[in-house]
């Protein structure tokens, strides 16, 4: 720990007040408010029902995340509602159409309504045709986005999703029709979420005992040469079974109460899959906080491995997310601790945009601070971003940490990171994660 403590009060009032001010603008731009609501298209839809041309409708319903909202705030849900809606309207004239109408359940509401129009295929009109129709909604709404914060992919992973045909009859008032579909559709909605928990247990139970994960590798680059410093090893479901999945691996994990068992298994396959690294270059492996619980006994034994592979111990960074809680930091103050003085090192994760405690500075002491993705992208045309990065380019200089930035995806974001004084970046700008094989003559260098 520090002598002196580096930070003060006014820093933690500031670097909130920064992060709050980058939160809004973020969720500024994803407002689920462009969509209309149900009241101002229901009589529209009701003329759609007469005339028999609506073949049902597909709820992507958020009731679940009443729980998320309140730890999370009431922003950052209607963030989550209106990434929601534009994953939705990005797939307008395709499994989308254009006759097709999206719309919120009400102002302040908590579900997504897609209502189908016909025709889709003139020759197969029928319920077949409405299921696959369905699914392939659901399959691409849901797609696992990698660039999003875990934040986003723990809501995401509770929203349910339902569907419910649409038949005319014309002794039933069409406006009634509609609003009994989106009971069905919500029922339906909350009986497949139970369905999809079970399964996902099932897919990810499998995964980890017979080892059927992905390790890729992304550069970590200096900006000012374009070498490449050190890679962050990255895990992935097989294509099959992320599709079954629907959501991001390890959420997926966390909610089969798989998350450590998951965690285990991809850090011990990041380091035995790694290519050579026979130079100073550095690998950067994730860690969930009961890595470093004593007595470590999975850490250790990953540890002798490196060491007997003729490996430094300056060359493995274990990443710790910012999101980790105070009782979780000083549980693992003292294994840290003694990591580091054998040489290991450390990266404080996803930087900036939490509730970022500047006491977690203070007492992990980090080699590296990874700035969250969030602030990354966007950062060129952003003046609050640029003034939050700047100011913890400030604490990585007081604390004694190297910044890297996530997620550069353009040419304007890196040169403004450039220009701020960031010497360390990660993205696909820089370099796609990719498997060892295609870094292994680079890492050999």
């Amino acid at each position: 720990m520090f002598d002196d403590d580096p930070f003060e009060s006014v820093d933690q009032q500031e670097l909130e007040e920064l992060s709050e001010a980058v939160r809004d603008e973020e969720a500024e731009g994803l407002q689920a408010s462009m969509l209309p609501t149900l009241s101002s298209v229901i009589d529209a839809l009701a003329q759609k029902v007469e005339e028999r041309a609506l073949v049902g409708l597909v709820m992507f319903d958020a009731s679940n995340l009443g729980a998320w909202e309140r730890q999370h705030g009431a922003s950052a849900y209607d963030a989550v509602l209106g990434r929601l809606a534009h994953n939705v309207e990005r797939l307008r004239g395709q499994s989308v159409r254009a006759e097709d109408v999206v719309c919120l359940d009400a102002v302040g509401g908590e579900a997504v309504l897609v209502f189908l129009t016909r025709p889709r295929d003139e020759d197969t009109p029928g319920a077949v045709d409405f299921e696959e129709i369905v699914g392939q909604i659901t399959r691409d709404v849901f797609e696992p986005s990698h660039d999003a914060q875990l934040v986003v992919h723990q809501a995401f992973e509770k929203i349910a999703s339902g569907s419910a045909l649409i038949i005319r009859n014309s002794s039933v008032d069409p406006r009634r029709e509609i609003y009994r579909s989106i009971r069905r559709a919500r029922s339906d909605a909350q009986a497949n979420y139970l369905e999809m928990q079970r399964r996902r247990h099932r897919v990810v139970g499998q995964m980890i005992a017979h080892r059927k994960i992905h390790t890729l590798y992304q550069p970590i680059v200096r900006l000012d040469s374009n070498d490449i410093m050190g890679f962050e090893a990255l895990s992935r479901a097989a294509e099959a079974d992320s599709e079954q999945l629907g959501v991001h691996l390890f959420v997926a994990a966390a909610r089969a109460d798989l998350e450590g068992e998951l965690d285990q298994t991809c850090r011990a396959l990041s380091v035995r899959r790694r290519p050579g690294l026979k130079t100073t270059r550095k690998l950067f492996i994730n860690c969930l906080p009961p890595t470093f619980y004593h007595p470590m006994e999975d850490l250790e034994l990953l540890i002798d491995a490196w060491l007997d592979d003729g490996l430094s111990p300056e060359q493995l960074v274990f990443e710790i997310t910012e999101n980790i809680t105070h009782d979780q930091a000083q549980r693992i103050l003292p294994s840290v601790r003694r990591l580091r003085a054998r040489g290991f090192k450390f990266a404080l994760d996803d930087m900036g945009t939490g509730t970022t405690n500047l006491r977690l500075l203070t007492d992990l002491e980090p080699d590296y601070i990874k700035m969250d993705i969030t602030l990354t992208r966007g950062i060129a045309h952003s003046a609050q971003k640029q003034a939050l990065a700047r100011y913890l380019l400030e604490l990585g200089e007081r604390c004694g940490a190297e910044l890297i930035a996530e997620g550069i995806e353009g040419p304007d974001d890196c040169d403004t990171l450039r220009s701020l004084g960031f010497m360390l970046g990660q993205g696909f700008y820089l370099g796609r994660p990719q498997p060892r094989e295609s870094y292994a003559e680079a890492m050999a260098e």
